[in-house]
């Protein structure tokens, strides 16, 4: 899959609307200052996302709208959705509480929630990249995101970052442990080389068949 072009559309609120024609949703999940921003940068071949040094940068969901284009196929397009980050953010619980409205807000625009009272689904989430920290394998809150995305449906395809700052030997180890954790293969990627992006790619071009 190549991406021909892809820019911000709009950081919505807790409560916030979809803005309308907003294409197939491919949610992305992680830990605060795991590199979520980085990894959309990397996977676009753009700067279109901010990529704070502080956990906790991330207050609301950034949408990003993406144009592909595969050999062959048609152009399709599809909107990244980068969620404030779990598991740490500035202003302490008050924040957390937020960053926990402002999800349930989000996925619930997205009809997933069919309880909900937010109306007629706005668009469909086709799947989403849970962005975990390639030095760090098998955190709780990692595992228990994990299995909360597999509850939602759509398929979920788990990504590791800051794998450059291990030596060979030592990402290989850390890789097998992230899958022997979490069950699943996983997709080793650095932001900064490259290495690992086209693979993102592809899971990403895999969720809109």
């Amino acid at each position: 899959m190549k991406i021909r072009d892809a820019r911000f559309v709009a950081s919505l609120p807790a409560g916030g609307r979809l803005p309308a024609g907003t294409a197939p949703v491919v949610a992305l999940v992680g830990r605060s200052n795991v590199g979520k921003s980085s990894l959309i940068n990397a996977v676009t071949g753009g700067r279109i996302a901010r990529a704070g040094a502080k956990p906790g940068t991330t207050r609301m969901v950034n949408l990003y709208a993406v144009r592909t284009a595969a050999a062959g196929a048609r152009s399709r397009r599809l909107t990244l959705a980068d969620l404030p980050g779990y598991g740490f953010a500035r202003g302490g619980g008050a924040a957390r509480r937020e960053f926990d409205a402002l999800t349930r807000s989000f996925f619930q625009r997205l009809a997933l929630d069919p309880e909900a009272d937010c109306g007629p689904a706005e668009t469909r989430l086709v799947g989403a990249l849970l962005v975990v920290d390639g030095r760090h394998p098998g955190l709780e809150s990692d595992l228990a995101a994990l299995a909360w995305l597999l509850g939602l449906g759509p398929p979920v395809a788990v990504v590791t970052t800051k794998n450059d700052r291990q030596s060979g030997n030592v990402q290989r180890a850390l890789r097998l442990r992230h899958e022997r954790a979490l069950e699943r293969p996983v997709l080793p990627v650095s932001s900064r080389t490259g290495v690992g992006v086209p693979a993102v790619r592809a899971a990403l071009s895999a969720m809109l068949l």
